[in-house]
């Protein structure tokens, strides 16, 4: 499977693990010049800024290694900018890993919960 096809599915898998959650989608790849945002959702009074990293496997890293610190500043410049434009300064704001692993025919969903700040 092509890795875009890849991303992409993991993407929508997050979407509807957040929704099914009771979480409310507010954007899906949110792009700013400061970077892009895989998944924006809330719940209750927290707006959930979410990275989805999707592999075929975890053989040789997890995939949450792979949104190091320069990826964490991006997201938080790109968030700054959601929240400001969106006037959500008095929510609460949380920054969360979703991986995501196509073993065989059925996918895990890992979601890390304030991955980082």
């Amino acid at each position: 499977m092509d890795k875009r096809l890849i991303g992409v599915l993991g993407e929508k898998l997050v979407c509807k693990w957040y929704t099914d959650h009771k979480y409310k989608l507010l954007s899906v790849n949110y792009k700013t010049r400061q970077g892009e945002i895989d998944i924006i959702a809330e719940y209750k009074n927290t707006v959930v800024f979410v990275e989805v990293k999707t592999r075929k496997n975890n053989k040789f890293s997890d995939a949450r290694e792979a949104v190091t610190y320069s990826k964490q500043q991006k997201i938080k410049a790109a968030a700054q900018q959601y929240i400001s434009y969106h006037n959500l300064d008095d929510k609460n704001i949380r920054f969360d890993v979703a991986e995501v692993y196509h073993r065989d025919t059925k996918p895990e969903i890992n979601i890390i919960e304030n991955a980082f700040e």
